[in-house]
């Protein structure tokens, strides 16, 4: 089946996160959409319902990265060194069970992931904490997403619209623990037990294999090629991605 490939590189967050808004526009008219992309400069993104009040803005100032707020769900991430991948595909075409959708385009991250050496698998049950217990997507995993040996490895977060499915996650290159923790407004004492919790709870692509960031991007393009038969063509078109913008800003 055709499938739009997009490799978007690095932009900053607002322009990210309403191109992600765009592509939903785009997949209504039948075919899917991969995309593929970074950060530049590193940005923290936030879940549509989370509250700003767990943020450590002034932080985030200081160090040049801009916060956005996400359309899909979920706690909030550091997007610093990683791939991040974004898909947009009717409804139909999988599951209207979100964590069965999950499931799906994880056996396509795990498949493609695979290929460069990592040992990734799946996760078949949830952290024993929620997630609402940490600001931090990276502290807790979620059923079905994607893990190496025992930590989450892929962040993914999912959202609905119009019949239309958005689901985009970070591949984490490197991990940066120490500066993620710092992202929230805590006290000494609870940003070092989420620094502590992150170390346990997270890994990246360069703790296992010395990769660089186009193997990353083409594991994931092979993975949906082999579960999805996804035959890609560049899109060639332009996302309408300023009329979103509005959408995912926070003004801080």
């Amino acid at each position: 089946m055709k499938w739009y490939l997009v490799d978007s590189g690095d932009a900053d967050g607002e322009k990210n996160m309403a191109v992600d808004l765009a592509m939903i526009n785009v997949a209504k008219r039948g075919t899917p959409i991969l995309r593929i992309y970074g950060w530049n400069p590193p940005a923290f993104s936030i879940g549509k319902f989370q509250k700003m009040e767990e943020i450590n803005s002034d932080f985030l100032r200081k160090k040049g990265y801009s916060i956005v707020r996400r359309p899909s769900g979920g706690r909030a991430v550091l997007h610093h060194d990683e791939v991040t991948y974004a898909v947009a595909l009717p409804e139909y075409m999988l599951f209207k069970s979100v964590i069965r959708t999950y499931l799906e385009l994880s056996k396509a991250l795990v498949e493609g992931l695979n290929t460069m050496g990592l040992k990734c698998e799946i996760a078949r049950k949830r952290s024993k904490e929620r997630y609402t217990d940490f600001a931090a997507c990276f502290a807790t995993t979620s059923i079905h997403e994607i893990m190496i040996n025992g930590k989450k490895f892929v962040g993914s977060a999912q959202t609905r619209k119009d019949g239309m499915i958005l689901q985009h996650g970070s591949i984490p290159m490197k991990c940066h623990f120490e500066e993620y923790a710092n992202c929230f407004s805590l006290s000494h004492s609870l940003m070092e037990i989420l620094e502590e919790r992150l170390k346990n709870s997270t890994t990246c692509t360069l703790e296992h294999k010395k990769l660089d960031l186009d193997d990353v991007k083409h594991a994931v393009i092979k993975g949906f090629e082999k579960v999805f038969k996804a035959e890609f063509v560049p899109f060639k078109d332009e996302f309408n991605w300023r009329k979103y913008v509005s959408d995912v800003k926070i003004w801080v």
